[in-house]
């Protein structure tokens, strides 16, 4: 068999310590991703066994972002590792998403807008009052889409 091991690359060592520090095992890491066992300790290794002979492993950018995400490595993270690309895709994955982003987005969308159009006019006590109504328990009131301003109803006679 070949002595030679390759390095593990930067973002393979910085994957392995992240892990550590996330005090998970490399079993549910890689559950979590999904990959294989396997395929996560060749990537935080930085090889694999073919024939006996241990060949260099670079992980993909997709799944080396999975990695990132199980783990808590951030895309400044990745940068520094030398993984742009990578990193570019972790950026992009912990943006909200925007209509054009979204696939099957509904017609709702333009209501979503101007909601949010609207919210960016209040005041952050104001914004904070509003979005707290939507964080409330349900009730067994039936839903009739409309919104109630809380105010007692009069029946019409």
């Amino acid at each position: 068999m070949n002595a030679q091991t390759p390095q593990p690359p930067p973002e393979a060592v910085l994957i392995k310590e992240a892990l550590r520090r996330a005090r998970l095992s490399g079993r549910e890491a890689a559950r979590r991703v999904p990959i294989s066992e396997t395929r996560w300790r060749q990537i935080v290794n930085g090889y694999q066994d073919v024939g006996g002979v241990r060949i260099p492993v670079t992980a993909p950018d997709e799944t080396l972002v999975r990695m990132a995400q199980v783990v808590n490595v951030t895309s400044e993270q990745l940068r520094k590792a030398g993984r742009d690309s990578a990193a570019e895709i972790l950026d992009e994955l912990s943006q909200p998403p925007t209509p054009a982003s979204t696939p099957g987005a509904s017609a709702s969308n333009a209501q979503i807008e101007a909601i949010t159009a609207l919210l960016a006019t209040l005041t952050p006590e104001a914004r904070e009052q509003v979005l707290s109504r939507f964080n409330r328990p349900t009730t067994s009131e039936p839903d009739t889409g409309t919104v109630s301003d809380n105010s007692p109803h009069r029946e019409a006679s």
